[in-house]
């Protein structure tokens, strides 16, 4: 990662020499954001290949997606290790609250979700936690307000491995996974995997 921005150093220096023209800067610019863009977030939310964002995962230096890593492939150790180095306050509340919930600890999770603000994680932890919980009542409060369809489906899912009715859930998940990308992508072949193991 340093050698690109030893790169755009460089050409903003050979630009400066030859007198480029005032928009070169700009358009040098928006490249070198681009290239950013890409190496940062284009697997973690478009890419195709499992195992490709699964090795990008691993290998990064962005402690929430070493975290996602962790929790999906490594242990629950490894992952509250890792979240303990990230910064950012909403994004180590969320990896708390993913780690809580594999745990089962709702009571703690249920704390935290209380006070995020509404958005479509909260309302699917949330209904998680209460389906987990058999809590119809504020399980189909938060379904209702959820806008995305994949974690609609997963909830479907979920309901029919509480149900005992695992091929079912597990043919709602591969018809998804045809058409995810990024990390839900990977959410949906590990949740997919881990069902295959239970039946």
């Amino acid at each position: 990662m340093i050698w690109a921005f030893v790169i755009l150093f460089l050409a903003a220096f050979t630009m400066g020499l030859i007198e480029a023209p005032s928009w070169g800067p700009f358009i040098l610019m928006f490249l070198f954001f681009a290239y950013l863009s890409r190496y940062y977030y284009y697997h973690v939310l478009f890419g195709k290949n499992a195992d490709t964002i699964k090795h990008y995962l691993r290998k990064s230096k962005i402690p929430y997606y070493r975290f996602i890593y962790d929790l999906l492939y490594e242990n629950e150790a490894e992952a509250e290790k890792t979240m303990n180095r990230i910064k950012q306050k909403t994004a180590k509340n969320h990896a708390n609250i993913m780690l809580l919930t594999k745990q089962e600890k709702y009571k703690e999770a249920k704390a935290l979700l209380s006070k995020m603000k509404a958005n479509n994680f909260k309302f699917y932890y949330g209904a998680v936690i209460s389906l987990h919980e058999g809590n119809q009542h504020a399980y189909n409060a938060y379904k209702e307000q959820i806008k995305d369809n994949v974690y609609l489906s997963w909830l479907d899912a979920e309901e029919y491995v509480l149900e005992g009715n695992t091929n079912e859930a597990i043919e709602i998940v591969d018809k998804q996974i045809k058409h995810l990308r990024g990390l839900k992508l990977l959410s949906a072949i590990h949740y997919r995997d881990s069902m295959i193991q239970d039946v």
